[in-house]
């Protein structure tokens, strides 16, 4: 009888013990999601692509769904890399902008044989597994030319710090808040930046074009000149001058030049007239004498 005593006064105990480990857990899991649960300032402008492009990114560990792990330089050493950073349980425009990625994709051509596509999740609850079967749902398979996986949450905050990328965790809703961003990279550096939640096929191609090292006229961005007034040499980090710049300036020469042809035109028939009245003066002096 003493026995069953203590079996019976024993039983609390063990749940108050099951109930303060769980306690434990679930203050962990919530300190882990917390560190991550925020990067950057959200914006509804695009990030500044002024101050990303040509700026060297982090090389970082790639975990893909077969446990195999590579590193974003072994991506992008052999042929350029388009970097897109989602999240598996998105309800909004994760699945949309990759199936668009996916059309402009099919439309530029030379996936996996002129550049990847590596999609990266930034919520430290995905696995990889969870990323290759937001792919497979959006109609993309795992292949030479598309790469599905996750990086370390330190990795992952460095990608969006050198990229401009931000993401807020919304506890009404349950979901990140974040742009849909396309980040060109060659050799390791920003190249291009396409914002918004399509991706256009047109846009696409010229980075494309560019990747192989075609000269594409120069693109607009906000408020500022375009950047293929210059073009940049990422193995000596030298600038040199582009035919973009002299395209910029065509335009402005010719004007300059009409201009100058006009005066010079009228200044040699101010000349002419004068000389013609000085001839029709000194004969008109000759015929009076």
């Amino acid at each position: 009888m003493p026995q069953r005593l203590r079996v019976v006064t024993a039983r609390p105990a063990i749940r108050r013990a099951r109930q303060a480990l769980a306690s434990c857990l679930l203050l962990t899991l919530a300190g882990r999601v917390e560190a991550q649960s925020s990067m950057g300032t959200a914006s509804a402008e695009p990030p500044d692509e002024a101050a990303y492009v040509y700026k060297q990114l982090p090389d970082v560990p790639v975990l893909g769904a077969g446990a195999d792990t590579t590193r974003l330089s072994a991506l992008w050493q052999d042929r350029p890399v388009l970097l897109v950073m989602v999240f598996s349980r998105c309800a909004g425009t994760c699945s949309p902008f990759l199936r668009s990625l996916k059309s402009a994709v099919s439309e530029a051509g030379g996936a996996g044989s002129a550049y990847r596509i590596v999609v990266l999740s930034f919520d430290q609850a995905d696995t990889a597994a969870d990323v290759e079967a937001m792919g497979a749902n959006a109609g993309i398979r795992p292949n030479t030319g598309w790469v599905f996986g996750i990086a370390p949450p330190s990795d992952i905050r460095r990608l969006a710090e050198a990229t401009g990328f931000w993401f807020r965790w919304d506890p009404t809703t349950a979901q990140y808040d974040h742009p849909s961003m396309v980040v060109a990279v060659d050799r390791g550096r920003v190249l291009r930046m396409l914002v918004g939640a399509t991706v256009s096929g047109t846009e696409l191609s010229e980075i494309v074009q560019e990747f192989g090292g075609k000269f594409v006229p120069a693109y607009a961005l906000p408020g500022k000149l375009a950047f293929r007034c210059f073009e940049y040499d990422p193995t000596s980090g030298r600038y040199s001058l582009d035919w973009g710049l002299l395209l910029l300036f065509l335009p402005g020469g010719f004007a300059v030049a009409a201009t100058m042809s006009v005066f010079h035109r009228a200044s040699s028939r101010v000349h002419r007239d004068a000389h013609v009245r000085r001839e029709t003066g000194s004969s008109g002096a000759g015929s009076a004498s």
